[in-house]
């Protein structure tokens, strides 16, 4: 990885825009005010494995976890919207703060050997409703089910009650009112603890629960976490894409570094049409740079394929996604004018992307945060450069 990363929320190559302004999900936490005082348990009966200290590989240890946390849109593929938030969490305040908003979880994670975690949230566009999901990494198995636990006696406030759902071995929380239902699970499976918060229509929360840890519990079996002590060593180009890929302006973001597939997807605006095109293609690796600098943030993304036939697929077939299914406008960038280039809306604020490729190599760049959807002098350096780090 180019340089010590920093926390921050962009998107990389065909990948969805996740900003850190963007609407939570409604009462995904409950205030301060609403929580229990902070529970003072003794120490822990059992040996904790002490967690590594923050590096770039407890970074890349959430980059390995983000591939087995389940995509909310496999259980309800209505839930097509990202929200805030998602992604690496490296500092278990920030975690707290994000997801539990009582000062009270971190404390808990930390104590039962806290080493990272990755989040991903969806809300179905047509009711609002969402669906958090979320996998930490802890001690060791014992440590997982007695955060679990704990953490769910922390958040039993504010009208939740226990409850159960058939086949599912951890702490479930039901808060049935107004016609809808909001659920929250913890399911430890060995060192690893999923985390769901989900909305849903009056007696329906707890059977899709279900639904959703039956797709997650099996990522999770199948997952092997790094030892401790090896997190820091974890290698940090696997594929060898790091030196191919731009460095953007600004402090890097803990979403910079390399994924495997399945970690990518969870970027992705369309994960399944994205997974059947690298699939078909080849794909052998992707790494990302993501960045921010005053009022603009940066993404580069790297894609490697097997040959240019792959890479030219590819090409071709994210400009026709970005201008047929994802509302990108075309534009001619002067210094590359037969790049698909594409810009769109963000709130108050627009965004560029544009594509080059070029033997077994594919590039997005992402200019974000800009005041008009002409305005090009940053893409305009830009892309000539990942192109010139591609083209040999």
């Amino acid at each position: 990885m180019a340089a010590a990363v920093a926390a921050g929320v962009l998107l990389a190559g065909c990948t969805s825009t996740v900003s850190g302004t963007a609407t939570p999900l409604a009462s995904a936490a409950p205030t301060t005010s609403e929580s229990a005082a902070p529970t003072t348990p003794s120490e822990p009966p059992i040996d904790v494995t002490p967690a590594p200290e923050p590096t770039v590989g407890t970074l890349l240890e959430s980059h390995r976890i983000a591939s087995v946390t389940s995509l909310v849109q496999v259980t309800f593929p209505s839930r097509t919207e990202t929200c805030f938030p998602s992604g690496p969490w490296s500092d278990s305040g920030a975690l707290d703060a994000a997801y539990f908003g009582n000062g009270t979880a971190g404390p808990i994670l930390d104590r039962w050997g806290f080493v990272t975690a990755w989040g991903q949230c969806n809300s179905d566009p047509a009711d609002g409703r969402g669906t958090l999901t979320m996998v930490a990494e802890l001690s060791d198995p014992e440590s997982a089910a007695r955060a679990a636990q704990e953490l769910a006696d922390d958040q039993a406030t504010g009208g939740y009650e226990p409850a159960q759902v058939p086949g599912l071995d951890g702490a479930v929380l039901l808060q049935g009112s107004g016609g809808e239902d909001v659920v929250q699970a913890f399911v430890p499976v060995g060192r690893m603890l999923a985390y769901a918060y989900h909305t849903a229509g009056s007696g329906q929360g707890l059977e899709e629960v279900g639904r959703l840890m039956a797709d997650q519990v099996p990522l999770l079996q199948s997952f092997q976490p790094t030892p401790q002590d090896q997190v820091p060593s974890l290698p940090t180009d696997p594929d060898g894409l790091q030196q191919l890929t731009l460095d953007p302006p600004g402090d890097f973001t803990d979403f910079s570094g390399p994924y495997d597939l399945e970690g990518y997807l969870r970027l992705a605006i369309d994960p399944f049409r994205e997974r059947d095109l690298l699939t078909a293609n080849g794909f052998t690796g992707f790494y990302s740079k993501q960045s921010e600098e005053a009022d603009l943030s940066y993404a580069v993304a790297l894609y490697a394929f097997p040959s240019s036939t792959e890479t030219n697929t590819v090409y071709t077939a994210f400009a026709q996604l970005e201008d047929a299914e994802f509302g990108g406008t075309a534009f001619q960038l002067p210094s590359i004018p037969d790049a698909p280039c594409f810009w769109f809306e963000s709130g108050e604020s627009y965004y560029q992307r544009c594509y080059v490729g070029y033997g077994s190599h594919l590039a997005s760049v992402d200019v974000l945060g800009l005041g008009a959807p002409d305005d090009v002098a940053a893409m305009d350096r830009l892309l000539p450069a990942q192109r010139d780090l591609i083209d040999g």
